[in-house]
C-alpha cells in the first residue's frame, strides 16, 4: 500500500508513513496507489478521480478518504473537502485530527454554529484539545461579532424603513459636514434634516416653501433649496433660519462651488444656469 498524504503549512501536499493498510478490495487497492502515483506526477485531478473510484469500490476505505480531503482542502476545493471530511469521520469517529481539520476548515468557510459541534467532540486527552480549544474560543468571538454585525444590519434597514415611510415624494438630498442629511419633499412643502443617530426633524417647513426640489449645502453647512412653485432660492442657515436668496423661474438643481464661492442654479423656464455669487 502506498503512503498517506498530509498538507503542509505552505499549502502543498507531501507523503509520510509507511505501514500498508489493506482495503477490503484489492482493485480499489489499485486505484489507491494509482492516486499516490498521479499525486506525484501532479496530476491532481487525475489523483482526485483515483481516489473517488477507490472509495466507489470500497466506501469504507478511511485512507483513500483521508488523502482526498487533504488534496481537496490544500487545492481549494473546499465544498468538496467539507463532503469528504464528514464521510471520513462517520468512519472513523475517533480521528480527531481530521475533526480537527475539519472544523477548522467550517469555521474559515463561515459554518460557526457546525464547526462547534466538531471541534467540541475532541476530547482532553487528545494530542489535538489544546488547538480545538483554542480554535473554539476564536469561533465563539467571531458568533458574537456577526450578531453585532446583523444587528448594526438589521437596524440600518429599520431606519431606511423608516425614512421610506415617513418622507413623501422625495426629490433633492444632500449632508452637511457633520454627517446631517438634508432631504426635500416635494408634495410636503419641506426639507427635514437626519442626525447621524436618524432623529428626524423638520428643517424648513410649509411656511416658506413650495415644491421644493434640489438642495446643496455649502462648507459653513449652508443649505441652499431650490423653490420650484414658488420660484426663489431659499438660504437656511445651520439653527434653520431662513432668507429668500433670489428669485428664480422653475429652479431644479443647484450646486455649490465651495472654492470660488458660487452657487450654480439650473432654470427650467429660460434652459440656463445660473452662477451666483455666495461671497457677499
Amino acid at each position: 500500500m502506498k503512503k498517506l498524504i498530509t498538507t503542509c503549512l505552505i499549502f502543498s501536499v507531501i507523503l509520510f508513513g509507511s505501514l500498508r493498510v489493506m482495503a477490503q478490495s484489492s482493485e480499489a487497492t489499485s486505484y489507491y496507489n494509482q492516486g499516490i502515483d498521479f499525486y506525484n506526477l501532479n496530476k491532481i485531478e487525475d489523483s482526485i478521480a483515483s481516489f473517488k473510484k477507490a472509495i466507489e469500490l470500497d466506501p469504507k476505505f478511511y485512507q483513500a478518504y483521508y488523502n482526498l480531503a487533504k488534496i481537496q482542502e490544500s487545492y481549494k476545493y473546499y465544498n468538496d473537502a467539507m463532503v469528504t471530511y464528514e464521510k471520513l469521520i462517520e468512519i472513523t469517529p475517533e480521528d480527531y485530527e481530521s475533526m480537527f481539520n475539519f472544523g477548522n476548515l467550517l469555521y474559515k468557510r463561515g459554518y460557526l454554529k457546525k464547526s462547534l459541534t466538531y471541534l467540541d467532540r475532541i476530547p482532553n486527552y487528545s494530542d489535538y484539545y489544546e488547538q480545538a480549544e483554542k480554535l473554539i474560543a476564536t469561533v465563539e468571538k467571531r458568533q458574537v461579532e456577526v450578531a453585532q454585525e446583523l444587528k448594526l444590519k438589521e437596524d440600518m434597514l429599520k431606519k431606511s424603513s423608516l425614512l421610506e415611510k415617513t418622507i413623501q415624494a422625495p426629490t433633492g438630498v444632500a449632508t452637511d459636514k457633520l454627517g446631517n442629511v438634508y432631504i426635500a419633499s416635494f408634495s410636503q412643502n419641506a426639507v427635514y434634516k437626519i442626525t447621524p443617530q436618524n432623529i428626524k426633524t423638520t428643517f424648513v417647513g410649509p411656511n416658506n416653501l413650495s415644491g421644493p426640489v434640489g438642495i446643496a449645502v455649502d462648507d459653513s453647512n449652508n443649505v441652499y433649496v431650490a423653490n420650484y412653485t414658488k420660484g426663489n432660492i431659499i438660504k437656511a442657515e445651520p439653527d434653520g433660519k431662513t432668507t429668500v436668496l433670489l428669485l428664480v423661474k422653475k429652479p431644479y438643481c443647484l450646486n455649490v462651488d465651495n472654492q470660488n464661492k458660487k452657487l450654480l442654479i439650473t432654470e427650467q423656464e429660460k434652459n440656463t444656469v445660473i452662477k451666483f455669487d455666495l461671497s457677499n
